[in-house]
């Protein structure tokens, strides 16, 4: 231990002492030797914890600069990284800018957290401040997206070295109630197809491709002519249009896939593709459709017409209900909707009901008939 004590007189009589820290070790990426120094430490024993600090960083301090201790280091680098990897032609499977957005405005509620060291940002420490957060106003939603980016802030620390394992891989996200899904009878589904197409509404294509297709937003607004094979009823969903981004010559999951076309629909977009000279499908000339606020002429009408309102992207779970009520295999439903895991799907199928359907039949109780019922007159007091 290198701990210099210096004296310095101030006036006759009266001294003051400081220490200079000096510490060395064989730096263990390097295999050098590494000294740092501090003057000016005011106590021997602030001297004697800074040797142990400097001591260690000699040691473990690695040269690429990547060496975090408290959250706002690895929160800085994360945001520095996701913003350069932002998708662009040079680099077209980055993140999408809606994504960049999202993230920095879910990590904006850990910015509290800034000056706290790493070791103590715990699962147990979120959950406390989440509660707080919560009880603040915050929606549990919203705590389980601050949660999923904090994984990926940690995880991210794992991938450039700063940290040696994430202490969120293994949280579970915060309890929810479960919702049913919300999507369109039959009944209800005709009456706004049928009330579209006698008012000549310039979304009942988009509607009535979305109901039968189950494709997203983005997926319809990016399919063109070439991708529709009329011959065997298959259409190929390649691309995207985004809103604010353009077209992206890729999907979600960045692979392409095939979706099954019901044979009602030909008619109709062959007679569509012979009225229009653009080689999308659906090109409407409203703001809503570009911007991505195609919900609101939706929902609008639907309140217009007196059924249930919903969204756009609703429409597409009405397609996956309405599928697995008409008995269309789970697995099918999966495939054609781009669903990455079979359990997604799944949630729609419990969440109709369908397997439920009938399976309590069998239950033997005995409902007293009107003529088996014993009528008692009342006598008024």
């Amino acid at each position: 231990m290198a701990i210099i004590a210096n004296k310095r007189e101030l006036a006759p009589g009266l001294h003051k002492t400081t220490y200079t820290v000096v510490a060395e070790a064989i730096n263990k990426y390097t295999g050098r030797r590494v000294q740092k120094k501090r003057r000016g430490i005011s106590s021997f024993p602030k001297a004697e914890r800074l040797y142990r600090e400097l001591w260690t960083k000699c040691k473990e301090e690695r040269p690429d600069g990547i060496n975090f201790t408290h959250w706002e280091q690895l929160l800085e680098h994360y945001l520095v990284h996701i913003s350069e990897r932002v998708r662009s032609d040079k680099n077209p499977f980055g993140f999408s800018p809606r994504v960049v957005k999202t993230k920095t405005s879910c990590l904006k509620h850990t910015s509290a957290w800034s000056r706290f060291h790493l070791d103590l940002i715990t699962p147990q420490f979120v959950n406390d401040k989440l509660d707080a957060l919560e009880e603040s106003g915050m929606s549990r939603s919203m705590s389980n997206h601050v949660i999923k980016e904090i994984k990926c802030v940690f995880g991210h620390g794992v991938n450039c070295g700063a940290i040696k394992e994430n202490p969120f891989s293994n949280m579970k996200m915060r309890r929810m109630p479960k919702k049913r899904k919300e999507a369109l009878t039959h009944e209800e589904v005709a009456v706004l197809l049928n009330a579209a197409k006698q008012e000549q509404h310039p979304y009942y294509h988009i509607w009535l491709l979305t109901l039968s297709l189950g494709l997203r937003r983005s997926e319809l607004a990016g399919l063109k002519w070439v991708d529709i094979d009329f011959d065997q009823g298959l259409i190929y969903v390649r691309r995207q249009n985004i809103p604010g981004e353009g077209i992206v010559d890729f999907l979600k999951n960045r692979e392409e896939r095939v979706v099954s076309m019901p044979a009602f629909l030909v008619p109709m977009l062959k007679e569509l593709k012979l009225q229009t000279q653009n080689e999308f499908v659906i090109e409407v000339a409203c703001s809503y459709w570009a911007t991505g606020g195609q919900a609101n002429i939706l929902r609008k009408f639907c309140r217009k017409i007196g059924i249930k309102e919903v969204t756009h992207h609703q429409l597409r779970a009405t397609h996956i209900t309405l599928a697995l009520v008409d008995g269309v295999p789970l697995g099918i439903v999966k495939e054609n909707v781009g669903h990455a895991r079979l359990s997604t799907t799944d949630i729609y199928f419990r969440s109709a009901g369908i397997n439920m359907r009938g399976q309590m039949d069998g239950l033997k109780i005995s409902v007293p008939t009107v003529q088996d019922a014993k009528v008692i007159k009342l006598k008024k007091s």
